[in-house]
Protein backbone atom coordinates (compact mmCIF):
# COMPACT_ATOMS: atom_id res chain seq x y z
CA UNK A 1 0.00 0.00 0.00
CA UNK A 2 1.36 3.39 -1.00
CA UNK A 3 1.63 5.89 1.86
CA UNK A 4 0.26 9.43 1.60
CA UNK A 5 3.80 10.84 1.78
CA UNK A 6 4.78 8.71 -1.20
CA UNK A 7 1.65 9.75 -3.10
CA UNK A 8 2.48 13.41 -2.45
CA UNK A 9 6.06 12.96 -3.68
CA UNK A 10 4.87 11.19 -6.83
CA UNK A 11 2.30 13.94 -7.40
CA UNK A 12 5.02 16.56 -7.05
CA UNK A 13 7.09 14.89 -9.76
CA UNK A 14 4.07 14.56 -12.07
CA UNK A 15 3.10 18.17 -11.41
CA UNK A 16 6.57 19.42 -12.39
CA UNK A 17 6.67 17.22 -15.51
CA UNK A 18 3.30 18.27 -16.86
CA UNK A 19 3.75 21.93 -16.02
CA UNK A 20 6.85 21.84 -18.22
CA UNK A 21 4.92 20.10 -21.00
CA UNK A 22 2.12 22.65 -20.86
CA UNK A 23 4.49 25.58 -20.65
CA UNK A 24 6.37 24.23 -23.68
CA UNK A 25 3.35 24.53 -25.96
CA UNK A 26 3.80 27.36 -28.50
CA UNK A 27 1.45 30.30 -27.99
CA UNK A 28 -0.30 29.75 -31.33
CA UNK A 29 -0.84 26.07 -30.48
CA UNK A 30 -2.41 27.02 -27.15
CA UNK A 31 -4.65 29.65 -28.74
CA UNK A 32 -5.90 27.20 -31.36
CA UNK A 33 -6.47 24.54 -28.69
CA UNK A 34 -8.35 27.06 -26.50
CA UNK A 35 -10.76 27.74 -29.35
CA UNK A 36 -11.34 24.03 -30.00
CA UNK A 37 -11.88 23.28 -26.29
CA UNK A 38 -14.43 26.09 -25.99
CA UNK A 39 -16.23 24.97 -29.16
CA UNK A 40 -16.33 21.36 -27.95
CA UNK A 41 -17.74 22.49 -24.59
CA UNK A 42 -20.45 24.67 -26.18
CA UNK A 43 -21.60 21.76 -28.33
CA UNK A 44 -22.09 19.37 -25.41
CA UNK A 45 -25.60 18.80 -24.08
CA UNK A 46 -24.42 18.90 -20.46
CA UNK A 47 -23.19 22.46 -21.03
CA UNK A 48 -26.33 23.57 -22.83
CA UNK A 49 -28.51 22.16 -20.03
CA UNK A 50 -26.50 23.76 -17.21
CA UNK A 51 -28.10 26.85 -15.68
CA UNK A 52 -25.06 27.70 -13.58
CA UNK A 53 -21.44 27.74 -14.75
CA UNK A 54 -18.86 27.81 -11.96
CA UNK A 55 -15.68 28.60 -13.85
CA UNK A 56 -12.10 29.60 -13.07
CA UNK A 57 -10.19 32.64 -14.25
CA UNK A 58 -7.36 31.24 -16.36
CA UNK A 59 -3.86 32.17 -15.24
CA UNK A 60 -0.61 32.09 -17.20
CA UNK A 61 -0.61 29.04 -19.51
CA UNK A 62 -3.81 27.34 -18.30
CA UNK A 63 -6.57 26.60 -20.80
CA UNK A 64 -8.04 30.05 -21.40
CA UNK A 65 -11.56 30.57 -20.04
CA UNK A 66 -12.18 34.10 -21.32
CA UNK A 67 -14.38 33.06 -24.25
CA UNK A 68 -16.22 30.50 -22.11
CA UNK A 69 -17.08 33.11 -19.48
CA UNK A 70 -18.24 35.68 -22.04
CA UNK A 71 -20.30 33.22 -24.09
CA UNK A 72 -21.95 31.78 -20.97
CA UNK A 73 -22.96 35.29 -19.89
CA UNK A 74 -24.28 36.02 -23.40
CA UNK A 75 -26.42 32.89 -23.21
CA UNK A 76 -27.97 34.09 -19.97
CA UNK A 77 -26.33 31.48 -17.75
CA UNK A 78 -25.42 32.44 -14.19
CA UNK A 79 -21.62 32.56 -14.07
CA UNK A 80 -19.61 32.37 -10.86
CA UNK A 81 -15.87 32.35 -10.18
CA UNK A 82 -13.91 31.50 -7.03
CA UNK A 83 -12.47 33.82 -4.44
CA UNK A 84 -9.94 32.47 -1.94
CA UNK A 85 -11.10 33.04 1.64
CA UNK A 86 -8.42 31.22 3.63
CA UNK A 87 -6.11 28.22 3.67
CA UNK A 88 -7.63 25.55 1.41
CA UNK A 89 -10.84 27.59 1.35
CA UNK A 90 -12.61 29.31 -1.51
CA UNK A 91 -16.15 30.39 -2.34
CA UNK A 92 -17.82 31.17 -5.66
CA UNK A 93 -19.35 34.57 -6.47
CA UNK A 94 -21.53 35.59 -9.39
CA UNK A 95 -20.25 38.06 -11.97
CA UNK A 96 -22.22 40.12 -14.49
CA UNK A 97 -19.25 40.72 -16.78
CA UNK A 98 -15.49 40.07 -16.91
CA UNK A 99 -15.06 43.64 -15.64
CA UNK A 100 -16.18 42.37 -12.21
CA UNK A 101 -12.92 40.40 -11.90
CA UNK A 102 -10.00 41.95 -10.01
CA UNK A 103 -6.49 40.64 -9.23
CA UNK A 104 -6.65 38.52 -6.07
CA UNK A 105 -4.83 35.59 -4.48
CA UNK A 106 -1.48 34.96 -6.20
CA UNK A 107 -2.44 37.55 -8.81
CA UNK A 108 -5.28 35.39 -10.13
CA UNK A 109 -8.42 37.33 -11.02
CA UNK A 110 -11.29 36.97 -8.56
CA UNK A 111 -14.81 38.44 -8.29
CA UNK A 112 -14.78 41.88 -6.66
CA UNK A 113 -16.25 42.63 -3.25
CA UNK A 114 -19.50 43.84 -4.82
CA UNK A 115 -20.26 40.40 -6.25
CA UNK A 116 -22.96 38.20 -4.70
CA UNK A 117 -22.03 34.84 -3.20
CA UNK A 118 -23.21 31.87 -5.25
CA UNK A 119 -25.14 29.02 -3.61
CA UNK A 120 -23.89 25.46 -3.19
CA UNK A 121 -23.72 23.81 -6.64
CA UNK A 122 -26.53 21.38 -7.49
CA UNK A 123 -27.42 19.11 -10.43
CA UNK A 124 -27.89 22.05 -12.80
CA UNK A 125 -24.43 23.42 -12.03
CA UNK A 126 -21.38 22.72 -14.18
CA UNK A 127 -18.04 23.29 -12.47
CA UNK A 128 -15.08 23.82 -14.80
CA UNK A 129 -11.85 22.89 -13.03
CA UNK A 130 -8.26 23.81 -13.80
CA UNK A 131 -5.36 21.48 -13.17
CA UNK A 132 -1.85 20.50 -14.17
CA UNK A 133 -2.35 16.82 -15.05
CA UNK A 134 -5.21 14.34 -15.37
CA UNK A 135 -5.68 10.69 -16.16
CA UNK A 136 -8.60 9.07 -17.95
CA UNK A 137 -10.28 8.03 -14.72
CA UNK A 138 -10.64 11.71 -13.81
CA UNK A 139 -7.88 11.84 -11.22
CA UNK A 140 -6.58 15.40 -11.10
CA UNK A 141 -3.34 16.99 -9.97
CA UNK A 142 -3.77 20.66 -9.20
CA UNK A 143 -1.28 23.08 -7.75
CA UNK A 144 -1.11 21.56 -4.28
CA UNK A 145 -3.36 24.03 -2.48
CA UNK A 146 -6.31 21.68 -2.13
CA UNK A 147 -8.89 24.40 -2.81
CA UNK A 148 -11.06 22.47 -5.26
CA UNK A 149 -10.83 19.20 -3.30
CA UNK A 150 -11.93 20.98 -0.12
CA UNK A 151 -14.75 22.87 -1.81
CA UNK A 152 -16.11 19.89 -3.71
CA UNK A 153 -15.95 17.31 -0.92
CA UNK A 154 -19.36 18.53 0.29
CA UNK A 155 -20.76 19.40 -3.14
CA UNK A 156 -20.69 16.11 -5.03
CA UNK A 157 -24.00 16.30 -6.93
CA UNK A 158 -22.86 18.90 -9.49
CA UNK A 159 -21.23 18.10 -12.82
CA UNK A 160 -17.44 18.42 -12.72
CA UNK A 161 -15.49 18.95 -15.92
CA UNK A 162 -11.79 19.61 -16.29
CA UNK A 163 -10.36 21.67 -19.14
CA UNK A 164 -6.94 20.54 -20.35
CA UNK A 165 -4.62 20.40 -23.32
CA UNK A 166 -4.03 16.89 -24.63
CA UNK A 167 -0.41 16.97 -23.40
CA UNK A 168 -1.75 17.16 -19.83
CA UNK A 169 -3.33 13.69 -19.98
CA UNK A 170 -1.17 11.24 -18.04
CA UNK A 171 -1.28 7.41 -18.31
CA UNK A 172 -2.24 6.93 -14.65
CA UNK A 173 -2.14 9.06 -11.50
CA UNK A 174 -2.19 7.70 -7.96
CA UNK A 175 -5.04 9.24 -5.98
CA UNK A 176 -5.67 9.84 -2.30
CA UNK A 177 -9.10 9.32 -0.66
CA UNK A 178 -9.55 13.11 -0.44
CA UNK A 179 -8.98 13.68 -4.17
CA UNK A 180 -12.07 14.78 -6.09
CA UNK A 181 -12.26 13.31 -9.58
CA UNK A 182 -13.57 14.98 -12.72
CA UNK A 183 -16.65 13.46 -14.37
CA UNK A 184 -15.28 14.41 -17.77
CA UNK A 185 -12.23 16.10 -19.31
CA UNK A 186 -12.39 18.29 -22.38
CA UNK A 187 -9.27 18.65 -24.52
CA UNK A 188 -8.78 20.05 -28.00
CA UNK A 189 -8.89 16.47 -29.32
CA UNK A 190 -11.66 14.72 -27.39
CA UNK A 191 -14.20 14.51 -24.60
CA UNK A 192 -12.96 11.97 -22.04
CA UNK A 193 -15.79 10.44 -20.03
CA UNK A 194 -14.44 9.51 -16.59
CA UNK A 195 -17.59 8.72 -14.64
CA UNK A 196 -20.28 6.21 -15.57
CA UNK A 197 -22.80 8.42 -13.77
CA UNK A 198 -21.98 11.14 -16.25
CA UNK A 199 -23.71 9.20 -19.03
CA UNK A 200 -27.03 9.80 -17.29
CA UNK A 201 -26.72 13.58 -17.62
CA UNK A 202 -25.76 13.77 -21.29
Amino acid sequence: MVKNTEVNEIKKEIREKYRRLRHGLPLETRKSADEMIAKRLFNELFYRNARFIYCYASFKDEVCTGEIIEESLRQGKKVALPRVSGERKMEFFFINSPADLKPGFMGIKEPGQQCVKAPAPLEDTLILMPGVAFDRSGTRIGYGGGYYDTYLENHSVCMKSALAYSVQIAPEILSAPTDIKADMIITEKELIVCSQDFREIR
